[in-house]
């Protein structure tokens, strides 16, 4: 997962240099259904279907891959944002927890410039086929038995034991941000929100320039 690179901006960048708050307007929609969106580092391309939802961070919309892939699945979610600081700390955080089975899945991390040169920071995410825990319950009435609701509860605090072992905070572990995904396992996600302790002492991966790739992140 990558973005073209460029490096003048180290990892350990003060806070002076955070870019200002950009205020999302809820009525707008900042992908429209049939819309075409891709990568440019990995060329591949999403077909927006229809918005799922928003919040903090932005909108989220089922999208199809288009194309072929061996590591991304064909039905995703695409985050947008006008925001870069949540998706590079969600970038950041997708990669540190790669491949651990309780962890919504981070594809990759890409700009999207729109015609009228704003630009949107997008998130090409693991489709939770049932939502959010707490829609899910809300909408079926159903819930576990204690012995699967345990099973399910210890995976998700595996997540937050591999973060708080990396001295980082998700800030905001609640129902919203768990998700039942297929089979009805859960999946901690949405770590856009998530901090590393770090920041107390004025450290923030969100200050990274735009074009960093959140490999080279990772790589310092």
């Amino acid at each position: 997962m990558s973005t073209p690179t460029t490096k003048n901006i180290t990892a350990a960048t003060t806070r002076t240099l955070t870019p200002p708050r950009v205020r999302l307007d809820r009525e707008r929609q900042l992908l429209a259904p049939g819309q075409t969106v891709s990568s440019p580092e990995t060329r591949l391309a999403y077909s927006v279907e229809r918005l799922l939802g928003h919040g903090g961070f932005g909108q989220v919309y089922l999208a199809r891959r288009l194309g072929r892939s061996s590591t991304i699945a064909e039905t995703v979610c695409i985050k947008a944002s006008a925001r870069i600081d949540g998706w590079l700390r969600e970038a950041y955080f997708g990669q540190l927890l790669h491949g651990h089975p309780r962890a919504i899945r981070v594809f990759e991390a890409f700009p999207l410039m729109r015609p009228d040169g704003e630009v949107l920071y997008c998130l090409a995410l693991e489709y939770a086929r049932h939502g959010d825990l707490s829609s899910y319950l809300e909408r079926t009435g159903k819930g576990w038995r204690e012995r699967t609701a345990r099973r399910e509860i210890a995976g998700v605090l595996e997540v937050l034991g591999k973060l708080h072992r990396g001295q980082m905070l998700h800030r905001d572990l609640t129902p919203l941000n768990v998700f039942v995904c297929d089979g009805l396992s859960l999946k901690l996600g949405d770590f856009g929100i998530t901090r590393h302790q770090s920041d107390r002492r004025g450290i923030t991966a969100r200050t990274m320039n735009a074009m960093t790739a959140p490999s080279d992140i990772l790589a310092g």
